[in-house]
C-alpha cells in the first residue's frame, strides 16, 4: 500500500474552514449563547439550527449553528491533528527527521490548547484575546509544516544540482 504523504491530507483547508467559522462566532456573539461544552446547552444539537429563511443564512447568521459548526470543526482539526501525530510515531521504515517531530508536536499542542482554553466556559473573557491569537498562531504552524515536509517540484532540483556542480576557476 503506498503511504500517503502530509501534503495530500486536507489538514490546513479544515483547519483555515474553522478559523473563518470561529470570526462567525464573534461577529454573532455566538459565544455568549451556550458556554457549555461538550453539549450545547441540556441538548447536543439545538432545535433551532435551521430556523431562519433561507435556508443558507442559518450558516451565517444563526447564532446556534454557527457554534455548532464552529465546535464540530474544531473538534474534527484536534483529531486529524492527533491523528497525524499519532501515524508520525508509527512510522518504523523512513522515521521523521526530530524536527519534524517536534513541529507535529508543537501544531497537536496548539490545537489542544485552542480547543481547552475554556473561552466559552467563561463567557468569552479575555481568554478570547488568547483565542483568537491561537487561530492565527496555529494555521501558521500548520502551513510550516506543510511546507517542511513537501516533495521538492523538479524544477527547483534541478536549478538545485546546477548550483551545486563545481565551477572550474582558473588561478593566475
Amino acid at each position: 500500500m503506498e503511504q500517503q504523504k502530509l501534503e495530500d491530507w486536507p489538514y490546513l483547508p479544515v483547519l483555515l474552514l474553522a478559523a473563518i467559522s470561529g470570526a462567525y462566532v464573534a461577529g454573532n456573539d455566538a459565544g455568549h449563547a451556550y458556554n457549555t461544552f461538550p453539549k450545547m446547552g441540556d441538548v447536543w444539537i439545538p432545535d433551532d439550527i435551521f430556523s431562519k429563511e433561507p435556508l443558507v443564512c442559518n450558516f451565517f447568521e444563526n447564532t446556534s449553528l454557527v457554534q455548532l459548526n464552529h465546535r464540530i470543526l474544531a473538534m474534527t482539526t484536534l483529531s486529524a491533528i492527533g491523528a497525524l501525530w499519532f501515524a508520525s510515531r508509527r512510522i518504523e521504515m523512513h522515521p521523521a527527521h526530530p524536527a519534524v517531530q517536534s513541529l507535529i508536536g508543537s501544531t497537536l499542542g496548539m490545537a489542544a490548547l485552542q480547543v481547552g482554553l475554556l473561552t466559552l466556559l467563561m463567557y468569552v473573557p479575555t481568554s478570547a484575546s488568547a483565542h483568537q491569537a491561537g487561530a492565527l498562531t496555529l494555521p501558521s504552524l500548520m502551513l510550516l509544516l506543510v511546507h517542511t515536509v513537501r516533495k521538492p517540484s523538479p524544477a527547483l532540483l534541478k536549478s538545485l544540482a546546477s548550483v551545486s556542480k563545481p565551477s572550474t576557476v582558473k588561478v593566475l
